[in-house]
């Protein structure tokens, strides 16, 4: 036999008494036997070999079948954040994959044309828009509201060094831009007439198979050491966060199935040392992760069929 369907026995939304929505776990879920689990809605699947990570364990990165996204805080020390790196990229991706890829959702941009506030200023900008973005739409027809933001610097033109945040807006499937515009412009020092009808950019697009996440794994694909332009002692040498969640009671997580491929512990290893091979990642000879997960491009499932194909006999 190869792999073996089986109801996993472990803790899930309904056996913690929690509806799946308010459950919403970005974790990996409690891979304590051997096997292949899946977030079926999402985009993920995790292959465990059942053991438990030790100190000395490390975790390679995480391949996935977009070649794309990743980040949070991402220096060394979490205290100062100067630049996004690929571990930072990486963290991003996972919680990415980790969303309903059918959600609606609306994909925006928020600019600045005059203004160059230092990051405390933009950053509070950008929550004081999140609470009227909230209070405009959240009503009879729409609730929880939650999104996802990435601060940028602009790097060329006359525009370098600015700052702008994309952002995912989930739980309504459309939003008006000059609406938008006219929001972000009352909240921030801007004057202009172009600024408060075109200062939030709104990309049209159904949700499907997590496209709107993959729009903004695009914008994640490059890694900076710092931001451009600046001296030590500016404020944007230390931007802090540059990227993260609001709303996120309400993020649009895909459960973790609790059916899952059972497998033994050597049929686990083979998978994770094949794919680790196959995505050509530099780890040491000999060396095989308690766990893997694989971010994949559209239903788990097809590709769940591809690996079964590579799990070898008992």
């Amino acid at each position: 036999m190869k792999g073996t369907v089986h109801v996993n026995s472990g803790s899930s939304s309904t056996d913690s008494g929690q509806d799946p929505q308010e459950s919403n776990s970005l974790d990996r879920p409690d891979a304590a036997e051997p096997g292949i689990y899946c977030r079926g809605a999402g985009r993920q699947l995790l292959i465990s070999t059942g053991k438990s990570p030790s100190p000395v364990d490390t975790e390679p990165p995480e391949p996935d079948d977009e070649n794309s996204e990743d980040g949070e805080s991402n220096t060394p020390t979490r205290g100062k954040v100067r630049g996004r790196s690929e571990d930072s990229r990486r963290r991003l991706r996972e919680r990415l994959h980790a969303m309903r890829r059918g959600e609606p959702g609306v994909f925006t941009t928020l600019t600045l044309h005059e203004t160059d506030p230092d990051p405390s200023t933009f950053k509070g900008w950008q929550e004081s828009f999140w609470k009227r973005v909230r209070r405009e739409y959240e009503g009879e027809h729409v609730s929880n509201l939650s999104c996802v933001w990435v601060l940028e610097p602009h790097t060329e033109g006359e525009n370098r060094g600015k700052p702008h945040v994309h952002m995912i807006v989930w739980g309504v499937p459309y939003m008006d831009a000059q609406k938008l515009s006219r929001l972000w412009h009352e909240v921030t020092d801007e004057t202009s007439d172009e600024h408060r009808k075109a200062g939030v950019d709104v990309e049209s697009a159904v949700n499907q198979d997590g496209k709107l996440q993959s729009y903004l794994a695009k914008y994640m694909s490059k890694t900076f050491d710092g931001w451009p332009d600046v001296e030590p002692g500016d404020p944007w040498a230390t931007p802090g966060r540059f990227w993260g969640f609001m709303g996120r009671d309400h993020l649009p997580v895909a459960e973790w199935e609790d059916t899952v491929v059972q497998l033994n512990q050597k049929q686990a290893m083979h998978l994770i040392d094949w794919l680790l091979d196959d995505w050509e990642v530099d780890i040491p000879a000999g060396v095989v992760p308690p766990t893997l997960i694989i971010n994949c491009r559209g239903d788990p499932g097809e590709r769940l069929l591809g690996l079964i194909d590579q799990i070898p006999e008992r």
